[in-house]
């Protein structure tokens, strides 16, 4: 603080000029016109004193710079001689920076590093991206075909075959072994949705994948809302891909719209319009029903079918919102045929999820654990590769320090794709 205040004391008297003003009051201005980087103005009234710039040189050679005004009030009961402006400027800094101070390390202290991470968790993740970024593309290719060859057994779709009217693509099953049986008021009721519960090894909530909604299957879809207790769905298709429908329009889109669908009441209670995503808020409530559900709901857009968005930002970005649900709820997630963007979106988060609670992750065994319970989830290679560039994109974000080797596996990617 002395030497603040010595070096303040130069400033000061390095040509300075005094004039009056009406009133008697008097008005100090530093000439500033030999140093145009050190622009520094200093007015005293007998009213107020006004800081607009402060640059300071320290010991160490750099600079301080305070760049918001500050305005202090003073009541000065006697006129000042410049001594005594300057005396007041110097414990008026004092004061400034001394707080200032005091502020600054309160933060510090009650700030956290972002890129400090448990030892446990930077463990696996280590293991995770030396096996991703060392092993090759070519063994990545690999893995990729022993995941998309992998069948379920045992290989039952009985009501799948027996409800064609119900499935948007014939070649697309239903496992009988996972699939949400929808409860009905009335026992003659239709039960059947293509729709299957996806239950993965450390993970807390329940998802359900399913296809993008049918004329003839949108009560149904709500009622398995409202029966699972969902407290989000994602989906990730939109109405018509490629000139081919993939999802009939199942929910009021309009803030304050709402609809029955049979016997299943919608309404849109809140609409947030967000960068490649939107956010519904939805109300859901069976006829005869006095306590109603609120669901969110967040639609993709920009995730083209049988391929992958231009990066992982918009899935991150996804898993985030999702993150921020019930921990403990269920949550469905919608693509076409409900298997290749919804594995793959699943598969990501379940990655991501247990590198950052410590645990070892495998794209491979996690994939797998999918699709032996959602029938040919993740679709194609090239979602694979999708999975791994994402959850890499995920730690790059996490922990700076693997920035160089992560954007060194999306070029060898890039070239191999």
């Amino acid at each position: 603080m002395a030497n603040i205040v010595k070096k303040t004391k130069v400033l000061l008297s390095h040509k300075k000029r005094r004039g009056a003003r009406k009133g008697g009051d008097k008005v100090l201005t530093e000439d500033t016109t030999q140093r145009p980087k050190q622009k520094t103005l200093y007015h005293f009234s007998t009213s107020y004193f006004f800081l607009s710039s402060v640059r300071i040189d320290l010991n160490t050679g750099g600079n301080m710079e305070e760049t918001k005004t500050k305005k202090i009030s003073h009541k000065m009961r006697r006129r000042k001689t410049g001594d005594d402006v300057v005396n007041f400027f110097l414990v008026t800094i004092e004061r400034f920076y001394d707080s200032s101070a005091a502020k600054q390390n309160a933060n510090a202290a009650k700030a956290k590093p972002t890129t400090t991470v448990p030892p446990e968790v930077e463990k696996v993740v280590e293991k995770f991206v030396k096996y991703a970024t060392e092993s090759g593309i070519e063994t990545l290719r690999q893995e990729s075909r022993v995941v998309l060859d992998f069948q379920p057994t045992p290989k039952s779709y009985q009501k799948f075959s027996s409800m064609p009217d119900r499935n948007r693509f014939p070649g697309i099953p239903c496992l009988d072994e996972t699939r949400v049986i929808i409860e009905q008021p009335d026992p003659n009721a239709n039960t059947y949705i293509h729709a299957n519960r996806v239950k993965l090894d450390k993970a807390e909530r329940v998802y359900i994948l399913t296809q993008g909604p049918k004329e003839n299957s949108i009560e149904d879809f709500w009622r398995m809302i409202f029966q699972e207790q969902c407290a989000g769905v994602v989906m990730l298709c939109n109405y018509y891909e490629d000139g081919m429908q993939k999802c009939d329009e199942f929910f009021p889109t309009e803030n304050g719209g709402y609809k029955y669908y049979g016997k299943m009441f919608v309404n849109n209670k809140k609409v947030d319009h967000l960068d490649q995503h939107d956010i519904y808020t939805l109300e859901i409530l069976p006829d005869g029903c006095s306590n109603s559900i609120l669901t969110r709901l967040a639609h993709c857009t920009t995730w083209p079918d049988k391929a992958v968005p231009c990066s992982g930002r918009m899935v991150l970005r996804l898993l985030k919102w999702m993150q921020a649900l019930d921990a403990l709820a269920s949550v469905t997630v919608i693509s076409g045929a409900g298997v290749g963007r919804a594995g793959t979106y699943l598969a990501i988060e379940q990655v991501c999820t247990r590198l950052f609670k410590g645990v070892e992750a495998s794209v491979k065994e996690v994939a797998i654990e999918i699709r032996k319970q959602r029938a040919h989830a993740i679709s194609n290679e090239l979602q694979y590769f999708f999975i791994y560039s994402t959850v890499l994109d995920y730690i790059r974000a996490k922990i700076p320090k693997y920035h160089h080797v992560v954007s060194k596996f999306y070029n060898e990617l890039s070239q191999a794709i």
